[in-house]
């Protein structure tokens, strides 16, 4: 009887503990499908499509805003769990695959055009697919996708974000692309590269030394003093073509990256990169929004 008292005292034991921890393992799993599943990416790039609308009072509506996030969410995840579906397949299933990835394009641009947006952003729409496309898939007559062409990769992703992030806003509000809109694309484009810079540190040691990315060619030391001085391009591009657009917040938010840049490393916390590198321009959007720094 004393050994069955145990026992149950024992097991009642356990079902408080798992009652306890049962919503903090509830909020884990559904925060590691947030960052998984590339909800975090979506949101990250229409905080940077929003941060572009607001530096030149752009009018940005809510099925506008919609396609800024679901655009970039679809693309990540099928970069990341293609593979799944075109590796040991057949001819025809990567037929069909193509095809069914076209249709869904042409369903966009249709939905696209319900939703009145201009040509041109049905135009950058188009080249950001492509680039996805041409990401992931192998070019006719080569085994390797863009990604596996040396040193290409991480030009292939700041661009995709320039895409979606500063020319996609500008063709939505319907700013004319002149030399300041160049500048300010060619600003996020050293923005997000020393961004992307974090996940190359990561991944350094699972990427195929072929993509020669800037840590494998350069070193981790090297790559955070390189990313360090395009940071330092990205504040003088700000200084002098837009010290009105809240030069301070900018200067904060460089700085953040700085340190992210400084702290990143090969062995990193699951969610280093994914999560916390990932929110900062969902961070500047907030300081732009409600104006945090004086």
């Amino acid at each position: 009887m004393v050994h069955f008292s145990i026992f149950f005292e024992q097991k009642r034991h356990l079902l408080t503990v798992y009652r306890y921890f049962c919503p903090v393992v509830g909020i884990s799993k559904l925060f590691d499908i947030y960052v998984k599943y590339n909800i975090h990416v979506g949101l990250a790039v229409l905080a940077l499509a929003k941060i572009t609308a607001l530096d030149f009072n752009l009018s940005l509506p809510f099925s506008h805003q919609l396609i800024l996030f679901v655009a970039p969410f679809l693309a990540y995840n099928f970069i990341k769990f293609h593979l799944f579906f075109w590796e040991g397949v057949g001819r025809k299933l990567k037929a069909v695959m193509i095809f069914l990835a076209l249709t869904t394009f042409v369903i966009v641009w249709f939905v696209g055009g319900g939703l009145q947006l201009p040509f041109s952003s049905l135009i950058v729409l188009l080249l950001s697919l492509l680039l996805v496309l041409l990401y992931c898939l192998p070019l006719p007559g080569f085994t390797l996708n863009f990604r596996g062409f040396k040193g290409l990769k991480i030009h292939l992703v700041a661009l995709s974000w320039v895409l979606t992030t500063v020319f996609l806003p500008f063709s939505m509000g319907g700013q004319e692309i002149n030399d300041l809109g160049l500048v300010y694309g060619f600003q996020r484009y050293l923005f997000v590269l020393v961004a992307t810079l974090p996940f190359e540190i990561r991944d350094m040691k699972s990427d195929d030394s072929h993509l020669s990315t800037w840590p494998q060619k350069w070193g981790i030391r090297n790559t955070k003093i390189l990313g360090t001085v395009l940071l330092s391009a990205f504040v003088g591009l700000e200084l002098i073509y837009f010290p009105s657009l809240d030069f301070t917040i900018t200067l904060l938010v460089a700085f953040v990256l700085t340190i992210s840049l400084i702290k990143s490393k090969a062995e990193q916390s699951k969610y280093f990169s994914s999560f916390w590198v990932e929110a900062i321009p969902i961070l500047w959007l907030i300081l732009k929004v409600f104006n945090l720094v004086i």
